[in-house]
């Protein structure tokens, strides 16, 4: 499973692909907003969505 080690997380590529994008944008970016607020907010919400897509799919 891809990753990137950030100031102080590690973030983990997504378990759905359609995450995939927003993924790469945190990947891209992360050197230059990484441990900021922003960053730590859009990581929080890029993992809540791939707990989402991974419940949803578990369900059908």
């Amino acid at each position: 499973m891809p990753y990137f080690d950030s100031k102080e997380r590690t973030v983990f590529s997504p378990q759905n692909e359609k995450l995939e994008p927003f993924y790469k944008i945190l990947e891209q970016y992360h050197l230059v907003i990484g441990g900021s607020n922003l960053f730590d907010d859009l990581v929080e919400t890029y993992e809540y969505l791939d707990q989402v897509f991974k419940e949803d799919q578990g369900g059908t």
